[in-house]
Protein backbone atom coordinates (compact mmCIF):
# COMPACT_ATOMS: atom_id res chain seq x y z
CA UNK A 1 0.00 0.00 0.00
CA UNK A 2 3.26 1.90 0.44
CA UNK A 3 2.72 3.25 -3.75
CA UNK A 4 -0.84 4.32 -3.43
CA UNK A 5 -2.09 7.99 -4.02
CA UNK A 6 -4.32 9.24 -1.79
CA UNK A 7 -6.69 11.82 -4.04
CA UNK A 8 -8.72 14.38 -2.27
CA UNK A 9 -12.14 14.28 -3.45
CA UNK A 10 -14.57 17.58 -3.74
CA UNK A 11 -18.03 17.25 -3.71
CA UNK A 12 -20.63 19.68 -5.39
CA UNK A 13 -23.89 20.01 -5.40
CA UNK A 14 -24.07 20.95 -9.07
CA UNK A 15 -21.45 23.72 -9.87
CA UNK A 16 -18.54 21.61 -10.23
CA UNK A 17 -17.00 23.08 -13.72
CA UNK A 18 -17.39 26.48 -12.74
CA UNK A 19 -15.88 25.50 -9.36
CA UNK A 20 -12.72 23.59 -11.03
CA UNK A 21 -12.25 27.01 -14.18
CA UNK A 22 -12.47 29.17 -11.31
CA UNK A 23 -9.54 26.95 -9.30
CA UNK A 24 -7.38 26.07 -12.18
CA UNK A 25 -7.72 30.25 -13.10
CA UNK A 26 -6.64 30.63 -9.63
CA UNK A 27 -3.95 28.63 -9.04
CA UNK A 28 -2.71 27.40 -12.24
CA UNK A 29 -2.98 23.78 -13.48
CA UNK A 30 -5.07 21.35 -15.68
CA UNK A 31 -8.08 19.15 -15.95
CA UNK A 32 -6.85 15.59 -16.62
CA UNK A 33 -10.20 13.99 -16.97
CA UNK A 34 -14.22 14.70 -16.90
CA UNK A 35 -17.40 12.26 -17.37
CA UNK A 36 -20.85 13.40 -17.08
CA UNK A 37 -24.10 12.41 -15.97
CA UNK A 38 -26.16 11.42 -18.93
CA UNK A 39 -29.72 9.74 -19.32
CA UNK A 40 -28.14 6.09 -18.80
CA UNK A 41 -26.27 6.86 -15.63
CA UNK A 42 -28.48 9.44 -13.62
CA UNK A 43 -31.93 8.99 -12.45
CA UNK A 44 -32.27 12.99 -12.07
CA UNK A 45 -32.86 15.28 -15.36
CA UNK A 46 -31.44 18.29 -13.62
CA UNK A 47 -28.04 16.65 -13.31
CA UNK A 48 -28.02 15.17 -16.69
CA UNK A 49 -24.62 17.07 -18.26
CA UNK A 50 -23.40 17.68 -14.99
CA UNK A 51 -19.91 16.37 -14.11
CA UNK A 52 -19.95 12.81 -12.79
CA UNK A 53 -16.21 12.80 -12.43
CA UNK A 54 -13.15 14.96 -12.64
CA UNK A 55 -9.44 14.79 -12.14
CA UNK A 56 -7.38 17.62 -12.06
CA UNK A 57 -3.85 19.21 -11.25
CA UNK A 58 -3.71 22.54 -8.98
CA UNK A 59 0.04 23.13 -8.60
CA UNK A 60 2.05 19.53 -7.93
CA UNK A 61 -1.76 18.73 -6.45
CA UNK A 62 -3.70 15.71 -8.02
CA UNK A 63 -7.29 16.27 -7.11
CA UNK A 64 -10.72 14.72 -7.85
CA UNK A 65 -14.50 15.98 -8.30
CA UNK A 66 -17.67 15.65 -9.32
CA UNK A 67 -21.31 16.93 -8.94
CA UNK A 68 -22.84 14.19 -6.57
CA UNK A 69 -26.57 13.41 -6.19
CA UNK A 70 -26.50 14.19 -2.22
CA UNK A 71 -28.79 16.44 -0.87
CA UNK A 72 -26.05 17.65 1.36
CA UNK A 73 -23.18 18.15 -0.73
CA UNK A 74 -22.25 21.49 0.48
CA UNK A 75 -22.36 20.46 4.10
CA UNK A 76 -18.34 18.52 3.35
CA UNK A 77 -16.18 18.64 6.21
CA UNK A 78 -12.98 18.54 4.06
CA UNK A 79 -10.78 21.49 4.06
CA UNK A 80 -7.85 22.48 1.63
CA UNK A 81 -4.53 23.74 3.09
CA UNK A 82 -2.41 26.00 0.67
CA UNK A 83 1.21 27.01 1.54
CA UNK A 84 1.89 29.92 -0.06
CA UNK A 85 5.50 32.34 -0.32
CA UNK A 86 4.92 35.66 0.67
CA UNK A 87 2.04 37.49 2.72
CA UNK A 88 1.18 39.74 -0.61
CA UNK A 89 0.64 36.30 -2.80
CA UNK A 90 -1.73 35.56 -0.03
CA UNK A 91 -3.66 38.23 -0.08
CA UNK A 92 -3.81 38.33 -3.24
CA UNK A 93 -5.73 33.91 -3.22
CA UNK A 94 -7.82 35.62 -0.90
CA UNK A 95 -9.37 38.17 -2.86
CA UNK A 96 -9.91 35.88 -5.37
CA UNK A 97 -11.62 33.23 -3.47
CA UNK A 98 -13.76 35.35 -1.24
CA UNK A 99 -15.73 36.81 -4.39
CA UNK A 100 -19.03 35.66 -3.46
CA UNK A 101 -17.73 34.06 -0.83
CA UNK A 102 -16.55 35.14 2.82
CA UNK A 103 -13.34 34.93 4.75
CA UNK A 104 -14.16 32.72 7.82
CA UNK A 105 -11.07 34.19 10.04
CA UNK A 106 -8.35 37.00 8.90
CA UNK A 107 -5.44 36.57 7.97
CA UNK A 108 -3.17 36.88 11.43
CA UNK A 109 -0.01 35.58 12.30
CA UNK A 110 -0.24 31.93 13.98
CA UNK A 111 -0.17 31.90 18.14
CA UNK A 112 2.85 30.78 19.37
CA UNK A 113 4.81 27.91 19.23
CA UNK A 114 3.61 27.86 15.64
CA UNK A 115 4.56 32.16 15.09
CA UNK A 116 6.73 31.73 12.47
CA UNK A 117 3.70 31.42 10.27
CA UNK A 118 0.48 33.04 8.98
CA UNK A 119 -2.85 32.01 7.88
CA UNK A 120 -6.33 32.57 7.25
CA UNK A 121 -9.46 30.63 6.32
CA UNK A 122 -11.95 31.49 3.00
CA UNK A 123 -14.67 29.82 2.03
CA UNK A 124 -15.53 30.15 -1.45
CA UNK A 125 -18.90 30.54 -3.34
CA UNK A 126 -18.93 26.87 -4.07
CA UNK A 127 -18.89 25.83 -0.02
CA UNK A 128 -15.05 24.74 -0.24
CA UNK A 129 -13.24 25.83 2.42
CA UNK A 130 -9.81 26.87 2.11
CA UNK A 131 -6.98 27.13 4.76
CA UNK A 132 -4.06 29.61 3.74
CA UNK A 133 -0.73 29.88 4.91
CA UNK A 134 2.36 31.52 4.54
CA UNK A 135 5.93 32.67 6.36
CA UNK A 136 5.22 35.79 8.38
CA UNK A 137 7.42 38.65 7.73
CA UNK A 138 7.70 39.75 11.29
CA UNK A 139 9.47 36.56 12.39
Amino acid sequence: MENCEVVTYLPFGGCCEEALNAYIGIFGGRLLFLSRWNEKNCGQKNFIGKVMHAEFVLGKTRLAGGDVLEAEASAMAAKLMIHLNTEEETRKIIGLLEKGGSVISALAPHPEPDDGGMGCIVRDKFGVSWILTCPNPKK
